[in-house]
């Protein structure tokens, strides 16, 4: 490792284990500086197919930020309970060997967790990826004018017939 003021090789003084990985207390052979740094193992390089069909890694903060926002004001929940089911997610995927996984994936998996914890929290993702028929949704909304559509809630008018 190089040193972060000169750029020296170091050396290593001190390694502790932590939740985060392995954390490292480090000291520069020339100039003599100490530093600290933090590794953790890298997670394989999994990407996340977009409805819209663009690419993008798998990022595990974006999934809790999407479960945080469903299970807001959930006193069942824990931001514990959040981590876990971002983390089992990621791990399921990354045990399954998936090198790419659709949005839509990722969201049934959550939702197969969320029905266990939270039926509110379940209905609030499952708005935006269940269907009228209960069918998982991937393709990506009609964009139109701007205006989001309800989901089966009415059916749509029918046209007047000429007479």
């Amino acid at each position: 490792m190089q040193c972060p003021y000169c750029g020296s090789d170091s050396q290593v003084l001190d390694s502790r284990s932590t939740t985060e990985g392995v954390r490292r207390r480090r000291q520069c052979n020339t100039c003599r500086r100490r530093f600290t740094t933090y590794e953790r193992a890298s997670a394989p390089s999994l990407k996340v197919i977009k409805r819209s069909e663009h690419i993008e890694p798998f990022d595990s903060e974006k999934l809790q930020r999407a479960l945080r926002r469903v299970c807001r004001s959930r006193a069942g929940i824990s931001e514990d309970d959040i981590r876990r089911i971002a983390r089992d997610i990621e791990a399921e995927l990354v045990d399954a060997s998936a090198k790419t996984v659709h949005s839509g994936q990722i969201a049934a998996m959550a939702l197969h967790r969320l029905a266990d914890i939270d039926r509110l929290a379940y209905n609030r993702l499952a708005v935006n990826y269940i269907d009228e028929s209960g069918q998982l949704r991937t393709e990506p909304r009609p964009e139109g004018d701007g205006e989001l559509t309800q989901l089966g809630l009415f059916e749509p008018e029918e046209e007047p017939t000429p007479e």
